[in-house]
């Protein structure tokens, strides 16, 4: 994983997120949700050594984020970045701690610009993040763990030249699956996740404003497949008259590996 900027998910499910993002010449890692030994295999896979991992920076604090974290630092020392609620319920550190506020910009030493901006989740702290190459200006999003979308939301990730964008549920399978009615309603109430039909209209609103390549991420196992988020996704924005692979292109993260990315 040498040269340009890249960004690609590690893993991207209910059961563990880590991405890894390539920015400014350094190694970054969005999330830590799998164990120490799953995250350093992805990251060979890679070909990234962990040890050259410069930075995590934590979405939040529920445990598909973070679970990973403490065994990683105490092996590799990495430093890490969250916020004051998120890094509250973290033990056993033994890494460099950074606490932020949320909204505010990172400036990482001969690395890039981490900006991060307020989620409306289920606990308190989350954040998504957008990182800028201050050189080039190339920048990504990481945003899942939305619960909704609102414009504010939008304008951060403007422009970004990709976007890990969340698309958990199926809207149809989450009210006829088996989860108790007050999960559906934690999932689906606007403080959980967004539908594939939400991703897939904010999207529109991304490419309106420059951006041309998404991964759609966070699926879940139970109300979603790959197949519903891609047809969702490609289905909606063809009747807005844009077409795959010409105005836009979309990949799906995939659950227990590393993913194909986008290099720019």
């Amino acid at each position: 994983m040498t040269g340009a900027d890249r960004i690609i998910p590690l893993y991207s499910s209910s059961s563990g997120n880590a991405t890894l993002i390539k920015s400014h010449g350094k190694y970054l890692l969005v999330d830590c949700g799998m164990s120490c030994k799953m995250m350093s295999k992805a990251l060979v896979e890679c070909g990234v050594c962990p040890d050259d991992v410069s930075a995590i920076f934590l979405t939040h604090r529920h445990s598909d984020h973070v679970n990973g974290v403490a065994v990683f630092s105490r092996k590799y020392h990495t430093p890490i970045y969250g916020t004051q609620a998120t890094l509250a319920v973290l033990d056993n550190l033994a890494s460099p701690i950074t606490e932020f506020n949320e909204g505010d910009i990172i400036q990482l030493e001969d690395g890039p610009e981490v900006r991060s901006f307020p989620t409306p989740h289920d606990v308190p702290g989350s954040v998504c993040y957008k990182i800028l190459n201050p050189s080039t200006g190339t920048s990504f999003a990481v945003m899942t763990d939305l619960g909704r979308v609102s414009d504010a939301m939008k304008g951060f990730a403007r422009s970004c030249d990709a976007i890990l964008l969340e698309s958990n549920y199926d809207p149809e399978m989450l009210k006829n699956g088996p989860y108790p009615w007050p999960l559906k309603q934690r999932i689906s109430g606007g403080h959980g996740h967004i539908s594939n039909p939400e991703s897939a209209q904010t999207a529109e609103y991304f490419i309106n404003n420059g951006t041309k390549r998404f991964i759609l991420g966070h699926l879940s196992p139970h109300n979603n497949t790959p197949g519903i988020a891609h047809k969702t996704f490609t289905s909606y924005l063809n009747e807005k008259g844009f077409v795959q692979d010409e105005d836009y292109e979309v990949k799906i993260a995939r659950k227990d590996c590393p993913s194909e990315g986008y290099t720019v």
